[in-house]
């Protein structure tokens, strides 16, 4: 552990010299080069956004494939703005995938995103995040920058040490922040890491100990509720990745990744998870690549809160095709049913 921190610290020291800054967000979208699906959800509700501040889009992936770069070339043409693909720098390029660790690959896209921005402030866009208001961005960067404040967020870290402690912190999903803030404190702190605040030692997650340190009065969370957010996706699968064996799929991720690979990959045919139909046997067969829990109440509750969100982005108005709507009811009525959720 203090051999990695020793190479993260001297690896990303001080800022390169920041291009001009021009009013407005960079939205930065982090997402997993393995995954291509995700950048297709994240352009195409992106896409629906209204865009009056947004000074360009920058995507990042995690690993740099075919298939992410041919997403982004079919949507770069109508795109509103510019379109542009960030790589991570190297040696990570190289080394992150194999380490297939979340939270070293999303600091190092912050850090190389953030690099990369010319925007006076950048928006990180969740990939499993969905904003049901069209102006959902434009207000997340106006209510940042008409406060002044250095960060705004939508919602509390999901680490309650910080709340226990008095000192407020937004999570990273949809956070504007300051490139200035940002650049202010070197790129490594910026990256997950064990020091110290308050005479005690914490594991900080991305952003959170520069946030910590900084004025609380100009950070801000906006409750905005018109979302629907999964959480922790991307992690769930690169967990997935590491097994080899029958994998519990207790938060329906995996679920979630097929339906979405389903119903908006343009080739389906690279992804790993299970088929529906080998999925839909894991409920009942727990030998298999991907298996499910039992019915209980606390599953049940589980599984509803899982579906109620899917409704909301299955209904929403930019899920205009009938034909995605139709396929998503097909493919989950096997789980539907085994957990008794009606609509």
């Amino acid at each position: 552990m203090l051999e990695a921190a020793t190479y993260w610290r001297a690896r990303f020291g001080p800022w390169p010299t920041a291009k001009p800054a021009k009013p407005g967000y960079s939205l930065l979208m982090p997402v997993p080069g393995d995954l291509p699906v995700f950048l297709e959800i994240a352009l195409e509700t992106c896409r629906a956004q209204e865009h009056a501040h947004r000074v360009e889009t920058i995507v990042v992936p995690d690993r740099m494939t075919k298939e992410t770069t041919a997403v982004v070339e079919r949507f770069r043409p109508d795109w509103p703005g510019e379109l542009k693909i960030q790589p991570l720098p190297m040696p990570e390029r190289l080394f992150l995938p194999k380490l297939k660790n979340p939270f070293h690959n999303y600091g190092v896209q912050l850090i190389a995103g953030v690099q990369a921005s010319s925007g006076t402030h950048v928006i990180l866009h969740d990939a499993d995040l969905f904003h049901m208001d069209r102006d959902a961005l434009d207000t997340r960067y106006r209510e940042t920058a008409d406060n002044n404040l250095i960060v705004s967020g939508i919602s509390p870290v999901w680490d309650t040490w910080f709340a226990d402690n008095d000192i407020n912190i937004a999570a990273t999903w949809e956070l504007c922040a300051q490139r200035d803030w940002l650049r202010a404190f070197p790129r490594h702190f910026h990256l997950g890491h064990d020091g110290e605040l308050l005479g005690e030692q914490h594991t900080f997650d991305i952003t959170l100990h520069a946030q910590a340190l900084s004025d609380p009065a100009r950070i801000k969370i906006f409750d905005h509720e018109n979302i629907v957010h999964f959480n922790f996706v991307i992690g769930a699968y690169r967990q997935f990745q590491t097994t080899s064996g029958p994998y519990l799929d207790d938060k329906f991720r995996m679920l979630l990744i097929r339906l979405f690979v389903d119903m908006f990959a343009e080739d389906k045919s690279i992804y790993t998870v299970p088929e529906f139909d080998g999925l839909a046997q894991g409920l009942t067969d727990k030998t298999g690549r991907v298996y499910y829990p039992e019915a209980t109440d606390e599953v049940r509750e589980q599984y509803r809160d899982f579906r109620s969100k899917l409704d909301r982005i299955i209904e929403a108005d930019w899920m205009s095709n009938p034909v995605r709507r139709e396929h998503a009811a097909e493919s989950l009525a096997p789980f539907d049913n085994f957990y008794g959720y009606a609509h």
